[in-house]
């Protein structure tokens, strides 16, 4: 599991296994309304949250879909592993890097808000393919040393050869269970 504490700002954060392509982030009102620009390698998610703040993101790869207790949005997003070196979970100002990349200055790059959790972790490897992302809003204690209080994001990759969106829980903010995602045009469709 990697437990990374991360600037969040701009309400948004940025899942992606492809460069950077700024057209990818650009919001239109139906992507606002949905709080999410969903492209196969590239997903772009709002964080529920307004203003910047300091926030877990806990992260891993698993063969089952646990759903956290603490949880206020839960669904599962359809997602492409492209390009391993190009996997990362973004915010504005902070990258988590989930490939390997021994040959980098660890601490240089920290200092530039850019982590390779996976350089000395172990236990988790990412291949290309297709995955169901678990994506979590918790509000309540993360599953971090000295735990506080406070809103903490999951993202658990789950490889599925055909993975479908799907709400798993209802939340105040539009997501439904009969909300679905029409892949051809990449928005949010309520049935």
């Amino acid at each position: 599991m990697i437990r990374q504490n991360v600037l969040v700002s701009k309400n948004q954060i940025v899942i992606r296994s492809i460069p950077y392509d700024l057209d990818k982030e650009t919001w239109d009102e139906k992507n606002i309304e949905d709080g999410i620009i969903w492209n196969e390698n590239y997903i772009v998610l709002e964080p529920l949250v307004n203003d910047s703040f300091g926030a877990w993101f806990i992260i891993n790869k698993k063969d089952t879909v646990e759903v956290d207790e603490n949880s206020v949005r839960s669904a599962l997003l359809p997602f492409e592993l492209e390009n391993e070196s190009d996997f990362s979970i973004n915010t504005i100002s902070q990258t988590i890097n989930l490939f390997v990349k021994n040959e980098i200055d660890e601490k240089e790059e920290n200092a530039k808000g850019k982590y390779y959790p996976l350089n000395s972790i172990k236990d988790i490897d990412f291949t290309k393919g297709k995955y169901a992302i678990l994506f979590e809003i918790c509000v309540g204690l993360p599953p971090v040393d000295n735990p506080e209080h406070e809103v903490y994001y999951k993202f658990t990759f789950i490889k599925n050869d055909n993975p479908e969106f799907k709400v798993l829980k209802e939340d105040d903010y539009g997501w439904r269970f009969n909300t679905h995602l029409d892949k051809r045009i990449g928005k949010l469709i309520k049935k």
